[in-house]
This record gives C-alpha cells, sequence and structure tokens, in this order.
C-alpha cells in the first residue's frame, strides 16, 4: 500500500511539473532521475522539447532509420541518433516521453565532478549552470559565494559563524556584529530586545545583545552576550615639558599643549601635556685662514625651533662665506634668537698681520721642496714672503728648500 501511495505521489508530481533530461557534454553522460548513461556520438548545446517520435521500420537491408527521438533542433536520440544510446536508455526515454512527463532536453556544458563532501570544476563555469547541475543529484550542499567556479570546493553545509567584537570605556561602549560563512546570510541583532543595527555606540548601562543569522540553505547560529559599560571618574591633570623631551607621552616634537587619555574601565585620567622651549639656540663658528687676508667663515645654530641670526664682523653685518679681513684685530660675532625669546652669542677675535709679499721663483731644473713636511718636486714655486723675515733656507747637505709656512 505504502508503495502504492509513493508510485501515485511521484506520478502526480511529475505529471503536474514534468522533469528535465540533461545530457551532459563534458563527459557523454545522460542523467535521467539521479542516474547516469553513457551516449555516443557528438551532442551540440541545447535546450528545449522533443518535437516528434520517430518510428523505424524494419526492413531487412535498408537505410530506413531505426526508431528516434527528434529534438526541435533536428539532433536525434536512439541506437542510431546522432546521440546514440543504448535500447533500455532509449525505451526509458521513450516512456517517459509517451507519457509526457519530459519537460525539457537540456544538452550543455557541466565540466564538473561530484564527490562525498567535495566537487571539483575542471573548467570555468558559473553559478546558476553550476547549481542546475547539482541539483540533479543533491538534496543538501552549500558552496562559496562567488559567480565563477574553477577548482575544488568543500560543499559540506555549515552553520554561520557569528562574531561579535566590543569594546567598553568609561561612560561609553561600541560593538560590531560580523559573520563568516560560505554564502549569503541574514542577520540580525537585537539589543535588550529590540532590532538594532549590526554595530553602533552605548552609553552607560547594562545591555544584553542577543545576534541571529540565518544563510541560504536555512542553517541558523545564534549568539548571546552581556555587556556593562561602567559610569567613570574623570581626573584632570598637566604636566609639564621641555620641546624636544622623550616621555611616556612619546616624543615631544611640538610647542603648545595637547591631551592624552589613559582610561581603565573605571577612571579616566586625561593629561593636558604642555610643552615649552626654553633652551638657547647652540652657536658653532668655524674659521679657516686663506691667504691675502681672506678667510672663509661657518657659523652654524642648531635649536628645536627656528632661530634668526646675525652675524657682524666689526660691527657690519656679513653672512656664512669667504670674507676679507681688516689688518689687526677683527671681531667676529655671532647672535641668534628663536621664537620664545632664548637668545645666545658667541665672539672670535682673529688677528691679520701685514700683507704678505708673493714673488715667484724659477730654477734650471726640477728642484725638492719641503713645506712643512711635504716634499714636492718643481722647477719653479711662488711663496709669500714677509719682507722681515726669511721663509725658507736651502739645505745644501740634502739639496732641499725648505719653506716655512
Amino acid at each position: 500500500m505504502k508503495k502504492l501511495i509513493s508510485f501515485l505521489l511521484l506520478f502526480i508530481s511529475l505529471s503536474f511539473f514534468g522533469i528535465n533530461i540533461f545530457i551532459n557534454i563534458y563527459d557523454n553522460s545522460i542523467i535521467i532521475d539521479k542516474k547516469i548513461y553513457p551516449y555516443q556520438g557528438v551532442a551540440e548545446k541545447f535546450r528545449g522539447k522533443i518535437k516528434m517520435y520517430f518510428k523505424g521500420i524494419n526492413i531487412p537491408n535498408s537505410n530506413i532509420p531505426s526508431n528516434l527521438l527528434v529534438l526541435d533542433d533536428g539532433q536525434t536520440i536512439g541506437m542510431k541518433g546522432t546521440i546514440k544510446v543504448s535500447e533500455d536508455v532509449f525505451k526509458k526515454l521513450l516512456e517517459l516521453y509517451q507519457k509526457n512527463l519530459i519537460e525539457n532536453i537540456i544538452i550543455d556544458y557541466f565540466p564538473v565532478e561530484i564527490y562525498s563532501n567535495k566537487i571539483s570544476v575542471k573548467d570555468y563555469i558559473d553559478k546558476k549552470k553550476l547549481v542546475e547541475y547539482l541539483n540533479l543529484f543533491l538534496d543538501y550542499y552549500e558552496l562559496p559565494e562567488t559567480n565563477i567556479y574553477y577548482g575544488d570546493y568543500d560543499i559540506t553545509p555549515e552553520k554561520p559563524k557569528i562574531f561579535l567584537t566590543t569594546f567598553v570605556f568609561p561612560d561609553f561602549g561600541y560593538y560590531h556584529v560580523s559573520f563568516s560563512d560560505k554564502g549569503k546570510v541574514l542577520i540580525k541583532t537585537y539589543i535588550n530586545g529590540n532590532l538594532s543595527s549590526n554595530f553602533g555606540t552605548l552609553t552607560s548601562g547594562t545591555y544584553t545583545i542577543f545576534v541571529s543569522a540565518i544563510d541560504e540553505i536555512g542553517l541558523e547560529s545564534t549568539l548571546t552576550r552581556q555587556i556593562i559599560v561602567p559610569k567613570s571618574t574623570i581626573i584632570l591633570k598637566n604636566e609639564y615639558f621641555e620641546l624636544g623631551s622623550n616621555s611616556k607621552y612619546g616624543h615631544l616634537d611640538f610647542v603648545g599643549n595637547k591631551n592624552f587619555y589613559e582610561i581603565t574601565p573605571y577612571v579616566a585620567t586625561i593629561t593636558n601635556v604642555i610643552v615649552r622651549d626654553t633652551t638657547k639656540p647652540d652657536i658653532k663658528i668655524n674659521f679657516e685662514n686663506l691667504f691675502n687676508g681672506y678667510c672663509k667663515i661657518d657659523v652654524n645654530v642648531t635649536d628645536y625651533s627656528p632661530v634668526k641670526t646675525e652675524i657682524l664682523l666689526n660691527n657690519r653685518k656679513i653672512k656664512s662665506g669667504i670674507i676679507k679681513l681688516e689688518i689687526g684685530k677683527n671681531l667676529l660675532i655671532a647672535y641668534s634668537e628663536d621664537g620664545f625669546g632664548n637668545f645666545s652669542f658667541s665672539f672670535k677675535n682673529i688677528f691679520r698681520s701685514k700683507n704678505l709679499q708673493n714673488g715667484l721663483e724659477f730654477y734650471n731644473e726640477k728642484v725638492w721642496f719641503d713645506i712643512g713636511g711635504v716634499t714636492i718636486k718643481s722647477p719653479y714655486i711662488k711663496v709669500w714672503i714677509n719682507s722681515n723675515q726669511k721663509r725658507w733656507i736651502y739645505d745644501k747637505e740634502t739639496n732641499i728648500i725648505k719653506i716655512f709656512p
């Protein structure tokens, strides 16, 4: 009796809806009611109806075709059709056709291999076609959410995973709900029983957060968590530092004030960090004596903030570079001040003697010269001569002319 009822239900279902017969070009197979049968020949892509049943005439030694099912596009299914099937497969198809139980014949390329808990897609296929093919064999599976599939995929159905992130500060709380699943998920968040956003802020108080997540195949997960946002005690204080200091607030490279917050579940400390610049600029004077009263002066100033610098030589403003000195005593003064009124100055006395007379001596051959310990050989030399002091001597024993700078 039970078998009879099941048969009647199946018959009624097929009578109303019919079935689709799938022919897979990828592996030359015909799928009839989840069973796979092989075929031979070349099948072209097609989606449509069976046009007619052609009943062949059995005449020996004749070329009249045998029994065939003819599709709307002219392809034929039969033991001698363009799509060749075995006799038992043809009988199954013919029986379904004559009972008007075949909705469509679908001939397409489905490069998919199905295993117990995974599929292997051997060529690119879109989601719609993949789902259409998997539904022929599987009642329960789950695909990752993407438009194009290629490669191996685990299709084991899994419940969505819910993640709830919360931060709690004095007088302030924050929550964020997210999920992980292969496909699309409908997620709802309730706070103290009220439907709420999946993220937001909370004032001080006690909250019960309930989250429900349902995926495309009806699998559901839930999560409940209670959080407490405490009221706070606020402490305000000032701290003073010198510009450029290293502190627990980091390297302080600004002038003025900034607020830094130290927050625990019950106490919030707000520190007003005030940075001042009381350091004087650092001045360094580099001096190099050149010749004929010329010298090179470099004044370098370092400070944590911008500075204005003046250089005076004998009460006359100059800039760093090559300067000609006056004969006698010269006074060099450098003054620098930053934007906070911190200033420094430095001075240097430079003495310039009378001009040295220069002369050019030639020799009839190259001779050795010893100039301050450095020995060179040349047929001539240009020297500066102090009229009151001889600057070189000739050493007869070594044949070297020694010059004293």
